[in-house]
């Protein structure tokens, strides 16, 4: 099976990084489980092939997953008693590398930077940032001495959290800050892309604007 589709940038990720274990395959379905975030993640083309992967090795304790059919997705999520799951768009990043942003720097967070990351963004655990912020994937951004905000990559190699600090909103900063994740990613040798909910329609229109290019399908990420 080709991961090399829009759908499938989560498990070419992690493989390629060398992190990704591979599981289990069959003709039109691939299990992956990343070692760095945890992360199980299912590659299907097949409903039927994608199913069995899951009921043969997905563990009763497996915390976290992503899975690429939407409909086998939202199975899983009842039969395994999953307790929240998002429903995402895949965003990819297929054109030039973006040039500097003229009066933007940037710096990698540390551990000292933790207690104001926690305290601005509630989307992840404390502990989670901090194993983001060990791996020096948080990139915080500077307009001359002022903070202006943060961007990220989660641990398993998608881009996000993406914050903007309330004085500074409405002025550009989110592309801006975005706009240099996509190009360190790029320099890295891979291709940018995160996920977007289906409804959050300003980080969509924020894709579309960066000229990202959307998944025609829905992807489920689900856990515990």
């Amino acid at each position: 099976m080709d991961l090399g589709g829009i759908d499938y940038l989560g498990l070419d990720r992690v493989l390629r990084r060398g992190t990704g274990e591979l599981i289990a395959s069959r003709e039109r379905a691939v299990l992956v489980r990343d070692s760095v975030s945890g992360a199980w993640l299912l590659a299907c083309e097949d409903r039927a092939q994608g199913a069995e992967l899951i009921d043969r090795h997905f563990p009763p304790e497996g915390s976290l997953l992503m899975v690429s059919d939407l409909s086998l997705g939202r199975a899983v999520f009842e039969d395994c008693g999953f307790s929240d799951m998002l429903e995402c768009y895949q965003a990819a990043y297929y054109g030039k590398m973006p040039e500097a942003e003229p009066g933007l720097s940037l710096r990698a967070a540390g551990p000292g930077d933790l207690p104001l990351l926690t305290a601005s963004y509630d989307l992840l655990s404390p502990e989670e940032l901090a194993q983001i912020v060990e791996r020096r994937r948080l990139l915080l951004g500077y307009d001359g001495e002022r903070l202006v905000g943060f961007v990220g990559e989660h641990l398993e190699g998608s881009m996000g959290l993406l914050y903007v600090f309330p004085p500074f909103r409405r002025r550009g900063y989110a592309a801006a800050l975005e706009r240099q994740m996509i190009a360190r990613t790029m320099a890295e040798g891979f291709i940018p892309f995160g996920q977007v909910e289906k409804d959050n329609l300003a980080s969509l229109a924020l894709q579309m604007k960066l000229g990202m290019t959307l998944s025609d399908n829905l992807i489920c990420w689900m856990w515990r």
